[in-house]
Formats: structure tokens, sequence, C-alpha cells
């Protein structure tokens, strides 16, 4: 049997891509939903700033579902057998396009946060906040015009330059901030002498590449799709899904503070816990705050000298690793030599 043919496209390029988009996405704020949980359960004593970040993402992104499935509805459910549906869609896309730019945004701006942390420099987090307003005002300017022309698709095409803004600067900005964190990490690296912090570093700088490279992948395949096959609607899969990617990284770059996302060895959980406490310059744009519950020993530079604990202990690993509790030097029997 011949597929449905509408308006010269065959009707599963336009129906099957949505439905793929409203699959994964509700997909992705099932992982969203226990990331969030366990972070709450994880990280109770996070500095307020932090955890209104999380709450508002999360907040966002379930406005975003619900929206995103009043709009599957209008299509596939009251709206089903209808051909308009399909070219003019529900109110509820109005919004769509605005809530994946807060997400998007949230994301970038926290990235941007733990750049001048660890760099206290503008020269570098100012272009990428500038690749960040200019496109939040490409999707802003474009979320107008299409509520204006309500929410039809022959309303897309006149939209190309806000939407080709909007996209390319959402996969130049994480592209920067991925090159950024990653030089700067590898600068820490080469800087400290200290094996301390090598195993923690190399997962630092693997995690950055590899989220970093998860959202610019996907905002640059939607910017290839969207001019390349405007009229199938490929790219709304890669719409529906990005600002949950935004959230989702964001989240495992928090969550993967606690020791057991830290690879099984008990040397790296306790140097996880420690490591703001090795490098000052990363606890504020990478941990909110030091864990002192954990209490290890081991060898603490400081200015007039060097402070040695008297306790050191190695754990079997791949990687040996000698910590200090810089905040309570008597706790595990520690003294001050």
């Amino acid at each position: 049997m011949a597929p449905v043919v509408l308006a010269g496209t065959p009707i599963y390029r336009l129906t099957g891509p949505l439905v793929l988009g409203y699959m994964w996405s509700c997909g992705l704020y099932g992982v969203l939903l226990v990331q969030t949980y366990m972070y709450s359960e994880l990280f109770p004593n996070d500095r307020a700033g932090l955890k209104a970040l999380v709450w508002v993402m999360f907040f966002f992104e379930t406005l975003f579902t619900v929206l995103m499935t009043i709009g599957a509805w209008s299509m596939f459910g009251a709206g089903w057998g209808d051909a308009d549906v399909i070219f003019q869609f529900n109110w509820s896309w109005g919004v769509l396009p605005l809530l994946s730019g807060v997400h998007s945004g949230l994301a970038q701006g926290f990235y941007i946060w733990r750049i001048w942390h660890l760099t206290k420099q503008l020269w570098i987090p100012v272009p990428i906040a500038l690749a960040v307003l200019a496109q939040l005002t490409g999707l802003w300017w474009f979320s107008i015009k299409f509520n204006i022309a309500h929410w039809r698709i022959e309303s897309l095409p006149p939209l190309s330059g806000a939407i080709t803004v909007w996209l390319i600067g959402s996969a130049v900005c994480d592209v920067l901030i991925t090159l950024a964190l990653t030089g700067i990490l590898w600068r820490h690296k080469r800087e400290n002498k200290y094996a301390v912090t090598s195993g923690i570093m190399n997962r630092l700088i693997r995690m950055s590449i590899e989220t970093g490279a998860l959202t610019s992948v996907t905002a640059i395949v939607e910017a290839v799709l969207w001019p390349g096959w405007q009229r199938f609607y490929y790219h709304f899969v890669l719409f529906l899904i990005l600002g949950k990617l935004y959230s989702n990284v964001l989240m495992a770059t928090l969550n993967c503070r606690n020791p057991i996302f830290q690879g099984g060895s008990q040397a790296v959980v306790e140097a996880t816990s420690s490591i703001a406490q090795v490098i000052p310059s990363l606890q504020p744009a990478f941990w909110s705050e030091p864990d002192e519950r954990v209490g290890v020993t081991g060898v603490k530079p400081v200015l007039n000298g060097v402070h040695i604990a008297r306790n050191v202990r190695v754990e079997h690993s791949s990687e040996a690793i000698v910590m200090t509790n810089f905040n309570n030097p008597h706790r595990h029997g520690e003294k001050k030599c």
C-alpha cells in the first residue's frame, strides 16, 4: 500500500519525526526526574543558588513536557484524521521554543559562571555570553513571529534567519564552553605537581568533552536538518529533545560529584570529596560546598612550607591518590608536623 501523501510529501515524513520526538523527550524527562531526585537526596547542603537553578530547570522542563503532551494530543488524539493539524500546530507550540531557550540559557549560563570562577578573567566568558545573547535574541524573535502567524508551518521558511541564528548560536556556545573548560582543566592539571589530582582532573576533562560534544552535535545536526529538509519534520525530533539534553547534562555534572559515580575506587571516591580543597580555585565552580563528612590524610602544600599528615592511606586502585582533610586537620589522628 502506497503511503498517504499530503502537499506532495509522504505523511510519515511529517508525523513520524514528531512521534519520535515526543517519545524521546518523555524518556529524557524520566531520566531528568531520576537525576533531580538523586540530587535532592545526595546534596541537601548545596548552596541555595545552585538548588534554585536545579529546581527552576526542573519546573520549566515539567512545563515543557506538559505543553508538548497537549500538542501531541491535539495532533494524534483529538485531531486524528484531520490533515490541517499537521500544518497548523496547537497553541502550545507557541510556548515550546521559549521554554527550550530558557533551558539552554540557564545551562550555558551555569557553565559561563564556572569558567569565570576558574579564571577570574572576563575575556573568556564574555564572548560566550554574547553568543548566548545572540542565540536567545534569534529564538525570541522567531517565537514572536511564529505566534503571530498562529503556529502555521508555512510561516517558518520566512523565519529561517532567526532560526539559523538560534541553532548556530547554540552550537557555537557549546563548542566554546567545551574548549574553554577543557583548556582550563588541562592547564590546572599540568601546573599541579601532585598525583592527588591527576585521576580526578582526567575525569573532569573527559566529562567536559563528552557532555559538550553531546549538546554541540545535537544543535549542529538540527541546524543542518532545518535548511536542508524544511518540507519534512526531521528537525523537530532534535528540537523536542535539545532542551532536555541541556538539563540532563547539567544534572549529570552536578551529580557526578557523588562517590557512587567515581568508578568504584575508594581512593578516587575520597579524592573526589576533597579535590576542591587541593585546588581552591576549582571549589566555587565545580563543587558547591566541601564535604566535611569525608576525612582522609596525606600531604598539603602551604605558603611557608609543607604540611605532612602523620597517617597516609593509599587504597588499592589503578591510581594512588593521597589526600588530606584541610578543613579539620585533627580528624583521623592527623597532626601538624
